[in-house]
């Protein structure tokens, strides 16, 4: 009790609650809002720290969000890949500076408004991310890469309640709730007009994976792995999209059933428990948010950092670029990044 806090702070309702929560349990809590785009206006987030009675610091990040989330979304996209920007954006601004600014200030914790959990697991004898209760609504998927050592020092005020509560709790204390916030903070429209500032549509060819060409398609960031509408391709069935090939500037396309897979490769992994504390424990994976899990019928260590994840069952269209994020029950024990790089060239180590 009466421990510093830095709670990231956006003004919306989920940090507002946060914020609320943690001074009412008797943190002294600092507000730090992240400025990340530039023509940012940060005054609905004054007004909720002044309705808190909380201090506010604003911080200008928008040069080190341009570079680490919207060029990693830019370039994701030019390489025909699916981006995972949230995640990343956790990863590498929200709890790194908010980290970074608890050690620099001397603060004891930093806290967000994600629905999600920090438990103590005694048989990995550490902090661990588990489900929060609002299963429609939990986060902890995007809290996968961030690295572990993190959550020594995170709180998550939000994960026993669910959304539902915290609005209307908010509601009662004088917040203007003004509805859910857009899924990409920095488009405010369709992300294809945004690419379009920056990526000059490419036009190329629809065609199946024997080479057979169906027809043109109108640049390869229109399309995402498992899309089915909206490709304009006469056909004997309806087409999925396989794959994107930036090389041959090509979209595959086939069967609903060439869409599902019962395995897939993953690199870049994030481990929040070692894989060998893992032996023996049922591991799930959940290849994007709101996805249901599936559990994982083998785990292959691959050179290079790359895992071979195999199924117990098949899983609809694997984007590559998409954050795989990896379970034991509740608990969260790592992420990584599904990728088609390396696939059929990397041996067993």
């Amino acid at each position: 009790m009466g421990k510093r806090v830095l709670l990231g702070f956006s003004g919306g309702v989920d940090s507002f609650y946060s914020a609320y929560l943690l001074r009412e349990k008797s943190f002294d809590v600092h507000l730090i809002y992240f400025k990340l785009l530039k023509t940012a206006n940060p005054e609905r987030v004054r007004k909720s720290a002044e309705l808190l009675k909380l201090p506010l610091t604003v911080i200008d990040l928008s040069d080190e969000f341009r570079k680490a989330v919207i060029d990693y979304f830019i370039r994701y996209y030019k390489l025909g890949l699916t981006p995972n920007p949230c995640a990343v954006c956790n990863r590498e601004i929200k709890l790194k500076y908010l980290y970074r600014l608890m050690k620099e200030l001397s603060f004891d914790f930093i806290a967000t408004g994600h629905y999600a959990r920090v438990v103590y697991v005694p048989e990995f004898r550490r902090n661990l991310i588990s489900r929060g209760v609002d299963r429609r609504k939990e986060q902890s998927y995007f809290l996968s890469l961030v690295e572990r050592e993190v959550f020594d020092s995170l709180l998550l005020p939000l994960g026993d309640f669910t959304k539902e509560e915290v609005v209307k709790r908010a509601k009662e204390l004088g917040f203007e709730y003004r509805g859910e916030s857009q899924d990409i903070c920095f488009i405010p429209g369709e992300y294809t007009e945004f690419l379009k500032r920056f990526i000059k549509p490419r036009p190329g060819y629809f065609r199946l994976r024997d080479g057979t060409v169906l027809g043109r398609h109108k640049g390869l960031f229109y399309y995402t792995v498992g899309q089915r509408r909206g490709l304009g391709i006469p056909y004997k069935h309806s087409l999925y999209v396989l794959e994107l090939l930036p090389e041959e500037n090509a979209v595959v396309v086939g069967s609903k059933e060439e869409i599902l897979k019962d395995e897939i490769l993953v690199w870049k992994l994030n481990w929040h428990v070692k894989p060998e504390e893992l032996v023996g424990r049922e591991i799930e994976v959940q290849i994007r948010y709101r996805a249901k899990p599936v559990k994982v019928r083998e785990l292959k260590y691959l050179n290079s950092d790359f895992y071979c994840v195999k199924l117990a069952a098949k899983v609809e269209a694997p984007a590559p670029g998409q954050v795989c994020a990896f379970y034991n029950g509740d608990l969260l024990i790592g992420g990584g990044e599904i990728t088609r790089e390396g696939a059929g060239r990397w041996k067993e180590a």
